[in-house]
């Protein structure tokens, strides 16, 4: 079980500590992580999914994919360190604060000391029962009373990290459980303070740069702009072409200066604006058309 350490001066840093369960559950857990992982291996092997490197954009794509990334390439990772080592830790339980982060099968080979571990993003409804005003167990013939809180897990694996490499199954609760946020943010800072110092003008940066930050999913538009790059050799002909070549959504008004401005009207158009700077305005070389495209595959 992790937790976020909150005396540590690094913003992501955990604490991890043991869930004490009775002899059955851990082979439960281990049957629960050999069952998916096979169940993927045998999707794969039969086509009904894809492997792919991992990329923010396919969350935006219609195929299923399972996905790899080399453990150092995860943002945060070596905070896992203690983790991935094997060591024993103290014991807790789910209901003792700070809430959990996400929570971690380790699974070793008693003979190569191979280790595989599962990861799980936590959601509180794990917790089952917390207000309610009697919880009951269903028995062989009748339902029976309980007193403490039931704790279920979840009959899913979010991704398995072996041999330095994590593969990913569900690609919106994995990016939770490394702090995806985090590293959206910090490119973020790194996009925001580029375009502010480019000579394409804003009538309301602070609009642009507040709209950013305070919806998470455009942060992961942010992310993936960040990636891309092309926003960092933009300049005032490129918003020229696409004012007179597009029919955008993205709005230019004339400000106090006489230039040509971005303008919004309100958060919402942050969406246009940073479909103009993550090139997603083609051209086709086939029919001359124009296109919007926000979901791009290299095909050079």
């Amino acid at each position: 079980m992790a937790r976020l350490d909150k005396g540590s001066d690094e913003e992501y840093a955990y604490n991890f500590e043991r869930i004490s369960l009775d002899q059955e559950i851990p082979e439960e857990l281990e049957g629960l992580v050999r069952e998916k992982v096979e169940n993927k291996q045998s999707a794969l092997e039969s086509d009904k999914i894809r492997f792919s490197d991992y990329s923010i954009e396919n969350r935006d794509r219609d195929q299923t994919f399972v996905q790899y990334e080399p453990a150092e390439n995860i943002p945060q990772f070596d905070n896992f360190e203690r983790l991935l080592e094997g060591q024993r830790f103290s014991h807790t339980t789910y209901t003792e604060p700070p809430k959990p982060e996400f929570q971690a099968i380790r699974i070793q080979d008693g003979e190569t000391g191979e280790m595989a571990i599962a990861f799980l993003n936590y959601s509180r409804s794990q917790i089952m029962g917390r207000t309610s005003w009697a919880r009951m167990k269903v028995g062989s013939e009748k339902h029976r009373k309980v007193d403490d809180s039931l704790i279920s897990i979840p009959d899913r694996v979010d991704a398995v990290y072996y041999d330095e490499m994590m593969y990913i199954f569900v690609q919106s609760k994995f990016e939770k459980v490394f702090d995806y946020l985090a590293e959206y943010e910090r490119c973020a800072d790194n996009v925001i303070e580029t375009i502010e110092e480019t000579d394409i003008p804003f009538h309301d940066f602070e609009m642009f740069s507040e709209a950013v930050y305070g919806n998470n999913r455009v942060l992961r538009l942010m992310y993936k702009v960040h990636e891309r790059g092309v926003y960092e050799d933009m300049d005032s002909a490129d918003a020229a072409y696409i004012r007179e070549n597009f029919d955008s959504d993205v709005k230019f008004e004339e400000n106090g200066d006489g230039e040509m401005a971005i303008k919004m009207d309100d958060k919402r158009d942050v969406w246009a604006v940073l479909r103009f700077f993550n090139d997603d305005h083609l051209d086709s070389p086939l029919t001359d058309e124009q296109y919007i495209s926000l979901s791009k595959q290299d095909a050079g």
